[in-house]
């Protein structure tokens, strides 16, 4: 499917180009033109990219955004769910 209509990008090509090691939209933009005219194919673009699943994410120093904050479940590292008797700092 296309998803880029501007410069002809398909999701194909965009998959490849996540398969070689591009991780973001400026990546994106760089090697295959997405998002460089009219920027309607953005949203879908960007979907792809966070479709990468069982994929580590790995957060280049280059890459836009925050980094990546692990959250834990509830009840993991807990005594029932409750508190956990992790030493609070000052």
């Amino acid at each position: 499917m296309y998803v880029c209509i501007c410069n002809a990008v398909t999701d194909r090509q965009i998959r490849e180009a996540m398969a070689s090691g591009c991780a973001s939209m400026r990546e994106l933009r760089a090697r295959l033109g997405v998002a460089g005219c009219c920027g309607k194919c953005v949203p879908e673009a960007r979907q792809l990219l966070g479709e990468c699943a069982g994929c580590p994410l790995e957060r280049r120093p280059d890459a836009a955004g925050p980094e990546p904050v692990p959250v834990e479940s509830p009840g993991v590292g807990t005594a029932a769910g409750g508190a956990t008797d992790a030493v609070r700092g000052p």
